[in-house]
């Protein structure tokens, strides 16, 4: 049987050893990876999901803009920047300009609208012609809808 002494005790350091924190480190770091791993898809489509609201929110704004107006606002769809600009048609003010690419929060791969990239919204709401707008990002993809009545709808690609 041996007796601890208090000159022993002080001679051991308490804490924990380099090896034991890099083992807890290791094991932190692949619980990380398999955590993302497992909700990288879902996170994807989220960002999907989240910029078809966000247009059909624009389309809103813009038949609400012309009304208040009084005369068309166009929305101009910039796919290679994945970027939409909504104006005034007459004098070209800018009411709104949203970026959706891989610089900012949504991060998709492509924005493109059918079957023209401009889309004209008169006062009373109604748009010139049937426009779908195409988001995507990896596998997933949305279809925004707006009507020739002005209907706005969220579909699955």
């Amino acid at each position: 049987m041996s007796i601890v002494t208090p000159q022993l005790r002080r001679g051991r350091s308490s804490g924990y050893t380099f090896i034991e924190l890099a083992v807890v480190l290791a094991i932190v770091s692949v619980l990380t990876a398999l955590a993302y791993w497992r909700m990288g898809p879902g996170l994807m489509q989220a960002r999907v999901n989240r910029a078809a609201w966000t247009i059909a929110a624009d389309l809103q704004y813009a038949q609400g803009k012309a009304a208040r107006e009084r005369r068309p606002v166009v929305m101009i769809v910039t796919p290679s920047l994945r970027s939409y600009t909504i104006r005034d048609q007459a004098t070209a003010e800018v009411f709104r300009e949203r970026f959706l690419g891989a610089d900012t929060d949504f991060q998709l791969d492509s924005l493109i609208a059918s079957p023209s990239s401009s889309l004209e919204v008169f006062p009373t709401g109604v748009v010139r012609e049937t426009t779908t707008f195409r988001v995507t990002l990896g596998g997933y993809d949305r279809a925004v809808r707006v009507t020739r009545a002005g209907q706005i709808r969220i579909t699955s690609g």
